[in-house]
C-alpha cells in the first residue's frame, strides 16, 4: 500500500519517505481496518519526527488521526463502507497510523458511522477529528464552560485555538465572551472570524492585558496551547477562582521552570489539563459538530490541503508556523 514512513528520528521534514510498497495491515478481531481518504497533521507528529517522543520504534508511519471508510470491522458493529474517523488509541506511535492508505485501529479509537453534510469532502472532514474533538473535550470536560464565562485562548491561531473559539460561541456552549491571542497581528482577522470577541497581540506577556480587557476581573476560564513557558503568565490573566486547562504546546516547552504554585495559583485558581488521549470518541458529538459545520454555524478553519506525496512539505509548512488553522493531506486527489 501507499504510505509515508518516518525511518528514524530526528530528521527534517524532507526525510519522510513516500512509498507504494509498505505492507498493508491484515484484518484482526477487535480492530477496525480502515481505507484512509485523508488525514490531518498535528504538532505531536512533528515532535515525534524531531525526536521528542520517547519509546517509539522506527520505522513508523506517523499520524494520530484519519478519516475514511471501514474495510473490515474486526467483529465490531460497523459495516463495510461506513464513513468514520479514527483518533489516537496508539495511532502513529504504538502502531502505524494515518499517513497511509490503510490503518488498523482498536475499536475504541474508531468513531461511530457518520453522514457527511452535503458539500463536505474528505479534506474538510479530515480537518475535524483531532482538532474539534480536542477543543470540545477541553471546553466541555476540562473547563465545563458556561455561557457566563469569559474564555481566554492562549494560542488562538492554532487549529485547536480556532476550534475552541468557534465552538465556544456556538449553540453547543453559547459563551458570551471569548478572548484569543496571536503572535502575528496579520492573523487577527482569522481569529475574529472564528468567533473571538477580543484579539490580543501576544508579545510574550499577556496577563495584564487580559485583566485590562476584562475590567480588572480576569478570564474565568483559559485554554493553554502555547506551553509551560507561558503558563504562569496565562494564569496571571485569570480571575481569582479561574480555571486554566493545559492542552497544547506549540512552543515545544511542556515544563515550567521555577514554577511557584503558591504565587501562580493564588488566591484560589485551578490548574487542570485535557488530552484527546482521554476522549471517548464513541460518545463525543462528532456528528453534531459536522452538521453545524455543514450548516455554516461553525468555522472549519481549514488552512491548506496537500497531497499524500507532499506530506513532508506539509510538515515543513507547519514547522515554519505558516498555518492559521488545520493542515490536511489527502490520500486520493478525487
Amino acid at each position: 500500500m501507499r504510505a509515508v514512513v518516518c525511518p528514524n528520528a530526528p530528521i527534517p521534514p524532507s526525510g519522510l519517505v513516500y512509498t507504494t510498497t509498505h505492507p498493508k495491515p491484515a484484518p484482526e478481531q477487535g480492530k477496525v481496518l480502515l481505507r484512509i481518504h485523508a488525514y490531518g497533521l498535528n504538532r505531536s507528529e512533528l515532535f515525534t519526527r524531531q525526536g521528542h517522543s520517547p519509546g517509539i520504534h522506527f520505522p513508523r508511519v506517523l499520524g494520530i488521526e484519519c478519516v475514511g471508510v471501514v474495510e473490515d470491522a474486526g467483529g465490531g458493529t460497523w459495516k463495510k463502507g461506513d464513513v468514520v474517523a479514527a483518533l489516537m488509541g496508539g495511532m502513529g506511535r504504538q502502531f502505524d497510523g494515518g499517513y497511509a492508505e490503510y490503518t488498523l485501529v482498536p475499536h475504541t479509537a474508531c468513531s461511530p458511522p457518520v453522514t457527511l453534510p452535503k458539500g463536505m469532502g474528505w479534506a474538510e472532514f479530515a480537518a475535524v477529528p483531532e482538532t474539534f474533538m480536542t477543543a470540545w473535550g477541553t471546553l466541555a470536560m476540562s473547563l465545563k464552560l458556561q455561557k457566563s464565562d469569559t474564555l481566554l485562548i492562549r494560542g488562538g491561531t492554532t487549529s485547536v485555538g480556532l476550534a475552541c473559539a468557534t465552538l465556544a460561541k456556538s449553540s453547543l456552549f453559547g459563551c458570551t465572551s471569548v478572548i484569543s491571542t496571536t503572535r502575528s497581528p496579520s492573523k487577527s482577522r482569522k481569529v475574529t472570524a472564528a468567533g473571538a470577541d477580543i484579539v490580543l497581540h501576544d508579545t510574550g506577556t499577556i496577563g495584564d492585558e487580559v485583566k485590562k480587557a476584562t475590567g480588572g476581573r480576569g478570564a474565568t476560564k483559559a485554554v493553554e496551547l502555547v506551553g509551560g513557558n507561558v503558563l504562569a503568565d496565562t494564569a496571571k490573566g485569570l480571575s481569582d477562582d479561574g480555571v486554566l486547562s493545559m492542552v497544547g504546546c506549540v512552543s515545544g516547552v511542556w515544563t515550567c521552570e521555577n514554577f511557584d504554585p503558591m504565587m501562580t495559583l493564588a488566591p484560589s485558581k485551578h490548574l487542570t489539563l485535557f488530552s484527546s488521549h482521554y476522549l471517548d470518541i464513541s460518545t463525543a458529538p462528532l456528528q453534531e459538530i459536522l452538521d453545524l459545520i455543514g450548516q455554516g454555524k461553525l468555522e472549519l478553519n481549514l488552512d491548506k490541503v496537500f497531497s499524500m506525496q507532499d506530506t513532508g512539505k506539509a510538515q515543513e509548512y507547519m514547522e515554519a508556523n505558516g498555518a492559521a488553522g488545520k493542515v490536511v493531506c489527502v490520500v486520493d486527489e478525487q
